[in-house]
């Protein structure tokens, strides 16, 4: 039977490998594919719709992205993720536990961020374990993950999402890191030399972060994890010309934390699992087979060895891939035309009608992308269509 998928059959066929009939879209279906508050602000007038933004990050400026908008954009994908706690230890800095006295907050980790003049993101400043013992990890104010207020109204979301509408449903705990977070309380040099020459107090803090986000984890999917087509899951093990670590110390040292939550995660949904890791991370792809991840995003195709060619080549049918439309260059300088090629070459090297790829940008299209060419990459993508036959879709 000839016919034309939905949605939700497209983005699961591709995560299985199977055959499309066009290749699954992308952008607002995570928090790692949207948009930062002044390109979404550009796009919404480019399109002719009125849109408040809902903020889902302050420290990277990313909106939530308004149903108005995403009906009038070929995508397949919507975001159903967690909300702050009742009561937040987020906070403004006070500019006298600040050496930031402006735009300083704390965050629910305790982590201090600043947004420097003239940039609308935010940088880490101050790490509250910085220098800690190991016996100051067990009672440090650890956030709490099980406030009935992150999970509110998530399951009737999600429920109806899924009994009403066709879209493929990615469900996202908004923090989900365990390395990230790990060196974003103790500093990235000195974690890093933890990890090596202060291995205890590395796996103390490890175990931690890992406990809290299981917890997050198993209280985010006991409400939506039925109805949810995609969880997402992220920690950025990559830079643009490598991996931060050997593969052996990760290997060592993180794979069996990333492990535990993967196993939590198999426990409580049947959801492919999408693994946002930034940078050059191809020397770490057969360990995420091995772990069972389904897709590893944003695909960024400007770091070192991961071209479309190289990741198809070496991982076709074994891992699929979710973004893939340079945001560095691409996007923000080039030409729509400039775009729609790179969008038809990608797909054809992706060999995306048999599957294995979901089109997006890598990572969140930043402010000074021109909004006709976020029209043109989701625009081309639609295009591409291709007539097959269809055998029962199978997850």
């Amino acid at each position: 039977m000839r016919k034309t998928l939905k949605p939700r059959e497209r983005v699961r066929r591709a995560l299985a490998h199977q055959e499309v009939d066009r290749v699954p879209i992308d952008l607002g279906g995570t928090q790692n594919s949207t948009m930062c508050v002044g390109a979404y602000a550009g796009f919404c007038q480019y399109l002719g719709v009125a849109a408040q933004p809902r903020i889902l990050s302050l420290a990277l400026d990313t909106v939530e992205m308004d149903e108005a908008v995403l009906r009038r954009l070929p995508v397949d994908t919507r975001l159903v993720v967690a909300k702050p706690p009742k009561q937040t230890k987020t906070r403004w800095a006070d500019h006298r536990e600040a050496s930031c006295e402006e735009r300083t907050f704390i965050d629910d980790w305790g982590i201090t961020l600043h947004q420097p003049d003239h940039w609308r993101q935010f940088d880490m400043v101050a790490h509250p374990l910085a220098k800690a013992s190991v016996g100051d990890i067990e009672p440090y104010d650890w956030p709490n993950v099980e406030d009935e207020a992150r999970y509110a109204g998530l399951r009737d979301k999600a429920k109806d999402l899924y009994e009403n509408t066709d879209y493929a449903i990615c469900g996202a705990t908004a923090d989900s890191t365990i390395f990230d977070k790990a060196w974003a309380l103790r500093g990235m040099q000195q974690f890093l030399t933890d990890l090596v020459l202060d291995p205890e107090f590395a796996l103390t803090l490890l175990d931690q972060v890992t406990t809290i986000q299981c917890k997050r984890f198993a209280c985010f999917l006991a409400a939506v994890g039925k109805y949810i087509d995609v969880i997402v899951i992220g920690d950025d093990m990559g830079i643009q010309n490598g991996l931060i670590m050997r593969p052996q110390l990760y290997r060592k040292m993180i794979k069996p934390f990333h492990t535990r939550l993967i196993q939590t995660i198999r426990q409580h949904t049947d959801a492919r699992i999408l693994n946002h890791a930034c940078g050059s991370i191809v020397d770490l792809v057969e360990d995420y087979i091995e772990l069972g991840i389904d897709a590893l995003n944003p695909m960024q195709v400007g770091a070192a060895n991961m071209s479309p060619q190289n990741l198809k080549q070496r991982f076709a049918g074994r891992m699929a891939f979710w973004g893939g439309i340079d945001t560095q260059s691409l996007l923000p300088k080039g030409h729509p035309d400039e775009i729609r090629q790179a969008v038809r070459e990608t797909i054809r090297i992706m060999d995306g009608y048999k599957g294995g790829y979901v089109l997006g940008a890598v990572h969140n299209i930043q402010d000074d992308v021109p909004p006709e060419n976020v029209w043109a990459m989701l625009d081309e993508a639609r295009c591409s269509t291709k007539t097959i036959q269809l055998m029962s879709p199978r997850m």
